[in-house]
């Protein structure tokens, strides 16, 4: 066997093996960073940062506000029913009349009531008071429009006209068990907390117009008064405090003063909020007063040299991708981005920014949420536009794909904004479009391309212009269709998404309006390209058709299931949260199936606190056997955003949740399913079925039918599922002059070194010495077998290196470790300066694991930058080739780069050897590269 070496071989192969580059060190090597800028107001401009380094990926969002543009300001943004209870942020944003950007605000008590941490200030009143730890800081803004981070003090009191002088603990912030004495007005909420079971003691001292009206001790919760507040306080359990009989000994008819002593001055503030510890202070990273470490998503607010302009940003975390970041290292993108100083705000599945585009008129959220969704929160920041509505400046034109294909429509997207980035809305009948280069026509705002190539198409609205660049597509291959199956309920819908793909494996989505879709055993109906599953069950194809070319994905509609309650009788119990909530359950007429449905009537208006009604099971409502999901029939008069929920507890007396629909999004029944967890002990009990709002700002009243509770035990399999359609490569053929070739296999270990072990061996070695100027093997290669192989072996084992065959380039990538970064990051400018310098026309990557499917990158994002690494090579005219082991013998094409599956050395006796032992043989004369994949044995 010949060693890796950095000499000539005498075969012309010339090798190079690195493990290390000595003395260079490529820790903060930035690999690739794609930077996004544009203005979307009036002295407010929006940037991402999307950076791959060998700490993984940064996905960081800006919004650079200057403070001295009159047509901007700040805005704090609190729930809709105060500060005591919580909101999304794009709920909170919803609500705000030209609303640019948003992010949240505050830390805030992980309690009931809720409350933020630190203060809020608006125009110079105190909507909430500071935190009482002086380890928090506080973003401000003063009259004179500069910004600031900084820790306050302050003191708050009250005096009566008979005397007495009052500690009050804070204004709208709980406190343990209102131990300490609070005063609450319209900012809190709508109600007093109120008297209840978990309190020993609750005074409450009602004040309007600053003069004592009631006093009440152990009264249930009342209004809170417009012009006015109360001051509470209770003795609690713990007795930590006695506030209660300081208020008891106000009377009725004093007059109150409040005093609040707040450095720096209240008269001075123009806004304010919370947030923890400074980040940057003079420049530099500060001292920091809390704890921030760990990698995690952030939200932070930065201030320039001359407190004009602030920054709000957000950094991603919690992702495959996506780390997060710690306090030093926010603190230094901060200062990256201009912030002579900054203050961290709150963070982890709180961390949300919204925005609107240039040109829209409604904000989005634009980073990515770490719990999947929006985590609700007390409060945030906005930057409102106040800009008045001028003339035309531009527009920008989008399409959801910026491929085609002949006869493939595009619809065209147009956003205009005026002088002030105000959008505009724009008329479809005044936008003008022409053709710059290729050809094709248009019906309304769609275009549809009649030629193959890159078409430019001009657009232009009331004098202004912009271009859409389209590459439209050479022949059509075939079709994918996702998902490959599907498997629907009675009634329930989905759309399928179509790509088609062309011969060397560029794709381009195709609009469900250019799909003639079919049923072809009619179970179900197509509106507008989403499919209804009818109430008739059994297997069924779907046709899609565009041209000639057709693609057809299997439906299973129905289930096995069993009915574990009719509602028949009305053998179940009523159960109501909290007290203030009323309802009612009764047997119906309207029934799905049987005679009876269940009607569950609720009132949810009257409290701001989760609420739920349910209906209560006897304990014999019981799934027996493993089961994948439970279902019911419901019928709904009218939408809300109550949720629908089952609770069950399985014979280990574990509890779970199971939700069957968030939000009553139809009338008349409909089929609610909800999985069941896979690690349930059987058998399992139904234990209730209710309807819960946990949004305070929703308060309604309403009714629903329930019939048909069931057991799913599994739906039909489809059957006759389609084989993907693998594109006929025109690379793979035999070739008509034999030139220099490689021989190409999956990694081989021998285990017992059997008999067969020793043949298929000795065939390999004796195939390669004969034919080959080298092997690639896509995974480590037994020295049993080594040693036999005379010529070169290149195998994906640990360690990167090049190599050079003629016209040809050859690359080793270590993947162990599930991704080039994770193995040795090192690899990642080591192959963009070979990649960039090379001259070679052909390039072929080994690698011991796929890129993308399951067993690929774990980093999604690493994959897909490698992936458009190689397309970007295919692009320019070199043919690319990505070898791998995986568990069959496969080839793919995609952007015009061939993914090649060697599959796996499987020395099973009873495996056909022509059948079992393929190899791929590439042959090379000159700048034409062919392959063929062979049997072993022939």
């Amino acid at each position: 066997m010949n060693r890796l070496k950095s000499t000539v071989i005498a075969m012309g192969l010339s090798a190079v093996l690195v493990t290390s580059l000595t003395g260079t060190s490529f820790a903060n090597t930035i690999v690739h960073e794609k930077i996004k800028e544009e203005i979307i107001s009036s002295g407010v401009t929006y940037k991402n940062i999307l950076r791959f380094t060998q700490s993984g990926w940064l996905n960081l969002n800006a919004v650079y506000i200057n403070l001295n543009d009159h047509n901007t300001e700040l805005d704090v943004l609190t729930s809709s029913n105060g500060v005591s209870t919580k909101e999304t942020l794009s709920t909170m944003a919803k609500r705000e009349d030209n609303l640019v950007a948003a992010i949240n605000g505050d830390f805030f008590y992980m309690l009931n009531p809720d409350s933020p941490l630190g203060a809020i200030v608006k125009d110079g009143k105190m909507i909430s008071s500071p935190i009482t730890v002086h380890n928090y800081a506080t973003f401000f803004i003063d009259n004179y429009g500069q910004a600031f981070a900084d820790y306050w003090t302050h003191k708050i009191s009250a005096s009566t006209s008979s005397g007495v002088n009052i500690p009050i603990a804070s204004i709208n912030k709980y406190t343990d068990e209102y131990q300490y004495i609070m005063l609450i007005d319209k900012n809190w909420g709508t109600h007093s907390p109120g008297f209840n079971g978990n309190l020993q003691a609750m005074v409450e001292v009602v004040v309007i117009d600053g003069v004592v009206t009631e006093i009440r001790q152990n009264q249930p919760s009342i209004p809170i008064p417009e012009n006015g507040y109360i001051l509470l306080a209770s003795k609690g359990k713990s007795q930590w405090a006695q506030a209660d009989q300081l208020l008891s000994s106000v009377n009725i008819g004093d007059r109150i003063e409040i005093h609040t002593d707040v450095n720096p001055s209240l008269e001075n503030i123009k806004l304010a909020m919370g947030g923890g510890t400074t980040l940057v202070k003079d420049g530099q990273i500060a001292n920091f007063t809390q704890t921030v470490s760990g990698a995690a998503q952030r939200t932070a607010i930065g201030i320039t040299r001359d407190r004009s302009q602030i920054i709000f940003v957000t950094i991603d975390g919690r992702h495959s991708s996506y780390t997060g970041v710690d306090g030093k290292q926010l603190a230094q993108y901060l200062i990256e981005l201009g912030s002579y100083e900054a203050i961290l705000m709150d963070g982890g599945g709180s961390t949300t920014m919204v925005k609107r585009d240039q040109g829209a008129f409604n904000s989005k959220v634009v980073n990515h949420l770490s719990e999947g969704s929006e985590r609700r929160i007390t409060n945030g920041i906005a930057v409102i536009s106040k800009a008045p509505v001028e003339s035309l400046r531009g527009i920008n034109v989008e399409s959801d794909d910026t491929n085609s294909f002949v006869g493939v429509s595009r619809q065209i997207a147009v956003k205009a904004y005026d002088k002030n980035y105000n959008p505009i809305h724009v008329d479809p009948s005044q936008v003008r479009f022409s053709i710059k280069s290729g050809e094709g026509t248009f019906n309304g705002m769609n275009f549809t391309p009649t030629k193959s190539g890159r078409t430019v198409v001009g657009v232009e609205y009331l004098g202004a212009t912009a271009e859409l660049t389209i590459d439209v597509l050479g022949e059509i291959s075939h079709m994918k269709i996702t998902p490959e199956t599907a498997q629907l309920n009675y009634g329930q819908s989905r759309s399928f998404n179509v790509v088609a793909v062309d011969t060397d494996g560029y794709s381009a989505k195709v609009p469900a309006k250019d799909i003639l879709w079919k049923d072809l055993q009619g179970l179900g109906s197509f509106k507008d390209g989403v499919y209804t599953a009818g109430s008739k069950s059994g297997l069924t194809k779907l046709q899609a058709t565009i041209g000639n070319h057709v693609a057809e994905v299997n439906v299973a509609i129905g289930s096995n299931s069993a009915v574990i309650n009719g509602f028949e009788a009305l053998n179940v119990g009523f159960l109501l949260y909290p007290q203030s909530v009323t309802g009612n359950i009764s047997l119906d007429s309207n029934a799905k199936e049987g005679k009876y449905s269940l009607k569950l009537e609720y009132d949810f208006t009257q409290t701001d606190e989760t609420r739920a009604a349910y209906i209560a099971f006897d304990g014999n409502t019981k799934i027996t056997s493993p089961a994948n999901s439970l279902g019911v029939w419901a019928y709904a008069t009218e939408p809300s955003t109550n949720w629908i929920r089952a609770k069950v507890k399985d014979a280990s007396g574990a509890e779970h949740v199971i939700d069957l629909k968030k939000n009553i999004d139809w009338t008349d029944w409909k089929y609610l399913t909800g999985n069941l967890p896979a690690n349930l002990v059987y058998p399992v009990t139904v234990e209730r079925l209710y309807v819960v709002e946990t949004d305070s700002a929703q308060k309604g009243k309403g009714q629903i039918l329930f019939d048909g509770l069931e057991a799913i035990y599994g739906i039909n399999t489809p059957s006759n599922i389609p084989s993907a359609t693998v594109i006929k490569d025109k690379y793979n053929r035999p070739y008509e002059v034999q030139g220099e070739q490689l021989f190409v296999y999956g990694g081989i270990q021998f285990k017992n070194y059997t008999l067969l072990d020793r043949i298929v061996g000795n065939k390999i070695s004796s195939v390669i010495n004969s034919n080959h100027v080298a092997s690639l093997f896509t995974g480590s290669v037994d020295a049993r077998l080594s040693n036999g192989i005379q010529k070169q072996i290149i195998s994906a084992k640990s360690g990167y290196g090049s190599y050079e065959q003629g016209n040809s380039l050859i690359i080793q990538l270590d993947t162990l470790n599930d991704g080039l970064r994770k193995t040795n990051f090192d690899q990642w400018p080591w192959l963009q300066n070979l990649l960039r310098s090379t001259n070679k026309k052909n390039v072929f990557v080994v690698m011991n694991k796929a890129i993308y499917g399951n067993g690929g990158f774990t980093d999604k994002l690493e994959a897909d930058l490698l992936m458009e690494t190689f397309a970007e090579l295919a692009k320019a005219g070199k043919q690319v080739f990505v070898l791998y082991e995986g568990q069959n013998l496969a080839v793919d094409i995609i952007n015009g780069v061939r993914y090649i599956s060697t599959g796996c050395y499987n020395n099973s006796t009873s495996n056909n050897p022509q059948a079992a032992f393929k190899y791929i043989e590439f042959n090379m004369n000159n700048n034409e590269v062919t392959y063929q994949i062979k049997p072993l044995f022939e």
